[in-house]
């Protein structure tokens, strides 16, 4: 049975379909405006904006039999993937750029810009390089690590994967992501 902490804690590292939803409500009632701005010239005897409602009708209902099959098996295709993406995005669960600390007695959520401005500092120690000579970017699975070593200074990039693993493990991070260190080959002078 899933207890509270843990239904609270999938609900703060995962995303709502909110804008999916809203983005899809959008389309759809300025394709219903467009048909009824349209409706409503014809109705007033004004020229069409775009084309007549019927012209839009008679196209649809004549198109299978003018149109190359390859473009219907096209467009076809085009509208089932389509589908395919709006149902993948409806099933599937959404994340947010959050990890979680593993706590007993509550939830502990940091943000993955929190959890990398921390990582790089101790990549930066580990390294011995300055503030402006490792960038690291936390996603979901994995950790980068970008370090630009000082000129004539060699960077070990096993020390530094070593001591991020160390500080990921320390701050208990679920899930802990893996970590990918990649060094510059060009240097940075007098950091």
């Amino acid at each position: 049975m899933v207890s509270k902490l843990d239904e609270i804690r999938e609900r703060e590292l995962t995303s709502g379909r909110s804008p999916a939803v809203l983005t899809g409500a959008i389309i759809v009632i300025l394709v219903c405006l467009y048909a009824l701005f349209e409706a409503a010239l014809k109705a007033l005897g004004q020229e069409p904006m775009v084309a007549a409602p019927e012209t839009w009708w008679s196209w649809i209902s004549i198109m299978p039999g003018t149109t190359e099959p390859a473009a219907l098996a096209l467009l076809g295709l085009g509208i089932g993937l389509i589908g395919l993406v709006l149902l993948s995005h409806g099933l599937r669960r959404g994340q947010r750029a959050r990890h979680s600390l593993a706590c007993e007695d509550a939830i502990l959520i940091v943000d993955d810009q929190v959890l990398a401005a921390g990582l790089a500092r101790r990549a930066r120690s580990a390294a011995g390089v300055g503030p402006g000579q490792a960038l690291v970017t936390v996603h979901r699975e994995r950790v980068e690590v970008q370090l630009s070593p000082t000129s004539g200074s060699p960077i070990d990039p096993a020390s530094v994967a070593a001591a991020i693993e160390d500080e990921l493990r320390a701050n208990l991070v679920e899930p802990q992501p893996q970590v990918h260190i990649r060094v510059s080959s060009s240097g940075v002078i007098g950091q």
